[in-house]
């Protein structure tokens, strides 16, 4: 299982950023959940679920020095991250 996070490969940066943003959004939910707050009410805060992968990205960038998983990253986060703008604007949580 250690050997899974030390691979130089695109599909191991595509699932860090997909598992690290759906634990974190998860997470978030189940805590409005408990909290008793609507989660229609605050989409904005699963904007908070971007921190992980950009964690993510500094690691792989500074410790590990692995270029195709790093590439994978940054890209995964920007598709992801341009997904969820363009649900933030399609359902007017925010305007332009």
């Amino acid at each position: 299982m250690k050997q899974l996070f030390f691979r130089n490969s695109i599909t191991l940066g595509i699932l860090l950023v997909v598992f690290s943003e759906l634990v974190a959004a998860l997470l978030l939910w189940v805590g409005l959940l408990i909290a008793g707050i609507p989660v229609v009410d605050h989409v904005r805060w699963f904007a908070i679920a971007f921190v992980p992968p950009i964690l993510l990205l500094r690691y792989y960038a500074k410790v590990q020095e692995y270029p195709l998983t790093l590439r994978a990253i940054i890209c995964s986060v920007f598709v992801t991250f341009v997904a969820f703008i363009w649900f933030m604007v399609k359902y007017h949580y925010i305007t332009l």
